[in-house]
């Protein structure tokens, strides 16, 4: 099968057809996860979202500041709220 880029506002897109979709058993609102590899656009359907998102966020050391608990607190929770 072959289809064109299109202009969607800023950006471009393709047209994924039905029998595509419904071979891939993907819904209009499912999630997809866009890999470049090897010169290639690879779309798969995201299964089981934020899957290993802590061992990623600790990999690229956007989490090296907190513990391991992951709590996040500010003033307002440390000062001001009660329970």
């Amino acid at each position: 099968m072959t289809t064109k880029l299109r202009k969607i506002g800023n950006s471009s897109g393709i047209i994924l057809s039905k029998i595509i979709l419904e071979e891939l058993n993907i819904e209009p609102k499912d999630e997809l996860e866009l890999i470049v590899e090897d010169g290639k656009i690879l779309i798969q359907k995201i299964t089981e979202p934020r899957q290993n998102w802590k061992e990623q966020f600790l990999k690229a050391g956007s989490l090296k500041d907190f513990d391991n608990e992951m709590t996040f607190s500010n003033k307002f929770d440390e000062e001001e709220w009660t329970w």
